[in-house]
């Protein structure tokens, strides 16, 4: 199915028609993630470039931060890191950024698979989890979620997360393990936030997808980029005018859930 959402919307109406209830109607309201910082292939006056329109725009975003990332992310034996430096992490100190800890090194674990967590030990899961943290503590940064690298996420791996993080994301390549869930939801002491295609996608194919779809419901939709996909910023730009005033911090889901 091109349109995960769809599906999602099915379920949520079987929801709604089996307790006797309707959802109300009304503008959707939007969460942004911005995956991979710093970028195995940009530089940071690259990212610069873009957390300048979002600026301009005055649009809060989760930002997937790899705190040791690898420079051959789908090589499991490179032995070559790029530490997160002081230039990056107070850059990433910006008021409109919520820091995401993007795995620890976004390399995968397995020849022929994407995957850095996902079939790992528990003992592996929380040394990687402790060394990022740690990074990420020496520059006064306490990352507001987890976003598993590629996706990839399986209950083992999710119940040790949620003893560190109070959000854990999921996307396309959670489906297999996770299944489709509503979004946000409670699950397992975390929210387990998943966005789904085709608002896990390129600018382009969200705003062509916006443009086609009336959602007239008054729900969260979390939407997924990934910053260094973009070839040029006009289809981003066009986005933000698109939700501008709809979009939340991620921090609410928070004072939502637990408050």
């Amino acid at each position: 199915m091109e349109y995960y959402l769809e599906y999602v919307f099915k379920i949520r109406n079987r929801f709604c028609d089996f307790n006797g209830i309707k959802e109300r109607e009304g503008h959707p309201m939007f969460l942004i993630r911005v995956d991979d910082f710093p970028h195995w292939e940009r530089t940071l006056d690259d990212f610069k470039r873009f957390h300048s329109i979002m600026e301009k725009f005055n649009t809060p975003y989760l930002l997937g931060v790899i705190p040791c990332m690898s420079i051959d992310i789908y090589n499991p034996f490179n032995n070559y890191f790029n530490r997160l430096d002081r230039e990056q992490a107070e850059l990433i100190k910006h008021p409109l950024i919520e820091v995401a800890m993007h795995g620890f090194s976004h390399q995968t674990n397995s020849p022929g698979e994407k995957r850095e967590f996902a079939g790992i030990k528990k003992e592996e899961v929380i040394e990687k989890i402790e060394k990022g943290l740690g990074i990420f503590n020496e520059y006064g940064i306490r990352p507001a979620a987890f976003i598993p690298p590629f996706d990839r996420i399986d209950m083992t791996f999710y119940e040790v997360i949620a003893g560190y993080f109070k959000i854990i994301t999921g996307g396309r390549a959670s489906v297999k393990n996770m299944g489709y869930k509503l979004s946000p939801v409670l699950l397992k002491d975390a929210l387990y936030v998943p966005s789904y295609r085709p608002l896990y996608s390129t600018c382009y194919r969200i705003v062509n997808f916006l443009k086609q779809k009336n959602i007239n419901r008054e729900i969260l939709l979390p939407i997924v980029i990934h910053w260094a996909d973009e070839p040029d910023y006009t289809s981003l730009t066009e986005l933000l005018n698109m939700v501008k005033g709809y979009v939340l911090n991620w921090k609410i889901l928070l004072k939502s859930a637990y408050e």
